[in-house]
């Protein structure tokens, strides 16, 4: 058996060694990496963040609503949304696949540049690309329908730097390819701030790429940069003269140090410097190596993850040494590419540390990582020329790659996870609440995903509760919102909010306290019997007394968007959970029992002892005390101390509303002595 392996393994190295790469196949390599490493499970994710209230805006309230939207953030990255958005559509899959052709887009073009800057060096060009491609430290690529914007801004302006490097080179197309690059530097200028500074990277090149001594490349360097230097004053003159809403999300942090102690503010900027240095050129990549085996996966999916780690590093490698090129002297490529990538590097930060920002690798700060991306990339590849050994090389770029694969893949689980539970919440949300009244505030506890908020998931609830052209409720996070955003939950306040574009009008008499903690089913609180529910957070549990059941519209109204939401699933639990809730705030409580006669011979089961409450009530008020004892008796079992003044509660409602007869004082009577509640 051992011959057998060993004869197979020889099989397999040298078909290997037979396979050849030429630059060509770069571009479809690099395609190849992208798919291998974003597009697992692309149908499995959907928006996130601010995405879902951007489409809904657009989708429900109108293009005008979303030119408004951003009319105090990036006004002309609006306008290129406007293109996507009726282009592609509400649906995420599609999304996900344009992010990912457009971070591939964005790879070979930096892989063109740096074959047009350095022609002798192929190999270090396809090295830098392929880490750009990859790059572990920002972990947002699957916010799909945001980011793909953000790689349409970054590739105009690395077209508009090839194209300029084509200018010079190109005598004949000169001005062609020169005003191309111009209107394409503008677009980058005009719409975002994330790859402002790198503008005047350009300069670099320029003195890099001319012939002649210091001073004739410099002057010549100077007279080409100076028309992207007009564009970019003019854009800053508008920026702070006429721009109004330029610091409306962030403040300039590092000026103002600087204005109030300059010397402090100095060594804050300089520590930013070198913690940014040593977050994206060296820790981004030594963080997948490091946190392989921190994850919370489950025995299949570890197992999944280091399959497709080892795959990936076993066609990086064989690519890589594959590759047949002609390559000078990887010194060479480090001196004259390494002090590009640091250029490059250092001014990306300009945009960055400005507001008093360093990136980190936590969501949503690891956003800061993206301009860093492009110089970090070519520094990275720079070290690498460096060593000597080609199969050391390749074999660290093979694992650099492969593991920048692994921490993707675990950020995609989070991702997917996050997608289902939304999709379960809203899913359980209108089978429980059918309509809400205009202007209801839903109060609830952190829902536990990582890519939404309150605020991003308001978008969603109101695509589901709210007419077209119009926002009808708001979603808040009981603990941050309540005393703050919400000022008071004290009754009669009006509450009125600007949400990014429409603006909610609201009341605190309309406010319903909802609870969401999956496996847990979505629950509408009860206040009479969950006043004193310690199993709720403390912010919700505070605010249980406001909660007013009476704007849930009892007549179907709410519609689930089906790009989100799919068709008829089988029946769980948590359905006959909410149908029967559903019932009892309309009295059928004929309707109740029977969904728990079904509810209690599947094989799910509740996973909050709350869950039971709806039909205890429901067998008590049918007159099958027993069934509700039993029950009661299961319920209390789960915990005396936190559900049996629950059940008390529960109970003395039951003996207020159900008829005094000698078998219901009997067993009330009972259950009150079980129970320990008070008389």
């Amino acid at each position: 058996m051992t011959y057998v392996c060993i004869d197979f393994m020889k099989k397999i190295t040298n078909r290997l060694n037979s396979i050849t790469f030429t630059p060509r196949s770069t571009v479809w390599f690099l395609l190849f990496i992208a798919v291998f490493t974003y597009a697992l499970f692309f149908w499995q994710r959907g928006f996130y963040w601010d995405e879902f209230p951007w489409a809904w805006i657009y989708y429900r309230l109108g293009p005008a609503m979303l030119t408004k939207t951003f009319t105090t953030s990036r006004p002309f990255w609006g306008m290129i949304y406007q293109l996507t958005l009726p282009i592609i559509g509400p649906n995420p899959w599609i999304w996900q696949l344009f992010a990912i052709l457009l971070r591939w887009v964005t790879a070979v073009l930096l892989w063109k540049i740096l074959r047009e800057l350095y022609p002798a060096h192929p190999k270090p060009a396809l090295w830098a690309s392929l880490l750009f491609l990859v790059h572990p430290g920002m972990g947002q690529q699957f916010i799909a329908l945001m980011y793909s914007h953000f790689y349409i801004v970054l590739s105009a302006f690395l077209l508009s730097i090839y194209f300029s490097i084509l200018a010079v080179k190109d005598e004949k197309r000169r001005w062609l390819y020169f005003i191309a690059s111009y209107l394409l530097a503008a677009v980058n200028l005009l719409t975002m701030e994330y790859f402002y500074f790198l503008e005047f990277g350009r300069l670099f090149i320029f003195f890099q790429l001319l012939p002649g001594n210091f001073k004739e490349r410099t002057k010549k360097a100077i007279l080409y940069f100076l028309p992207y230097f007009t564009i970019f004053l003019g854009v800053t003159f508008w920026r702070m003269f006429f721009f109004q809403f330029q610091n409306a999300s962030y403040p300039y942090v590092l000026l103002d140090k600087l204005k109030a102690d300059f010397f402090t503010g100095l060594v804050f900027f300089f520590n930013q410097i070198l913690l940014s240095f040593w977050r994206t050129v060296f820790e981004a990549w030594l963080l997948p190596i490091l946190t392989i085996g921190m994850t919370d996966f489950g025995p299949l999916t570890l197992s999944l993850m280091l399959v497709l780690l080892f795959l990936s590093v076993l066609f990086t490698g064989t690519y890589l040494f594959a590759f047949q090129a002609e390559d000078a002297s990887g010194m060479d490529f480090a001196k004259q590419a390494g002090w590009i990538g640091l250029v490059f590097w250092g001014l990306s930060g300009g945009s960055v540390w400005l507001i008093g920002v360093v990136p980190q690798f936590n969501f949503s700060l690891d956003r800061f990582m993206l301009p860093f991306m492009l110089g970090s990339s070519i520094l990275l590849a720079s070290v690498i020329a460096l060593i000597r050994t080609p199969r050391t090389q390749m074999i660290l770029l093979a694992l650099l790659v492969g593991f920048a694969g692994s921490r993707h893949f675990q950020l995609e689980e989070v991702y997917r996870s996050d997608w289902l539970t939304q999709q379960e919440l809203f899913t359980q949300m209108s089978e429980r609440i059918p309509g809400l009244a205009k202007g209801t505030i839903l109060l609830s506890n952190d829902i536990p995903v990582t890519y939404y908020s309150d605020n991003s998931l308001t978008g969603p609830l109101n695509w589901i509760y709210s007419p077209p052209g119009e926002m009808n409720v708001m979603l808040y996070f009981a603990s941050i919102r309540v005393g703050k955003t919400l000022p008071s939950l004290d009754p009669g306040q009006p509450h009125q909010l600007y949400y990014i574009g429409p603006t909610f009008h609201g009341n605190t008499d309309n406010i319903l306290v909802v609870n969401f903690e999956p496996p847990g089913c979505f629950r509408v609180i009860d206040p009479e019997v969950e006043v004193d529910n310690r199993l709720l957070s403390p912010a919700v549990r505070d605010a249980v007394w406001a909660s007013n059941q009476s704007v849930i519209l009892l007549e179907k109204q709410n519609q689930l968007p089906r790009p989100f939401y799919g068709g008829a699933q089988e029946p769980d639990w948590c359905y006959y959970f909410e149908q029967a809730e559903l019932a009892r705030q309309k009295g059928d409580w004929e309707t109740v029992t029977r969904l728990g006669d079904v509810a209690f011979s599947l094989s799910d089961y509740p996973n909050d002892p709350l869950e039971w409450f709806v039909f205890i009530e429901g067998y008590a008020h049918k007159g099958d005390w027993k069934k509700a004892v039993e029950l009661s008796k299961d319920t209390y079992k789960i915990s005396k101390n936190y559900v049996g003044p629950l059940l008390c509660n529960l109970w003395a409602r039951i003996e207020r509303q159900t008829e005094g007869t000698q078998e219901q004082i009997s067993v009330i009577s009972d259950v009150q002595n079980e129970f320990g509640c008070l008389p």
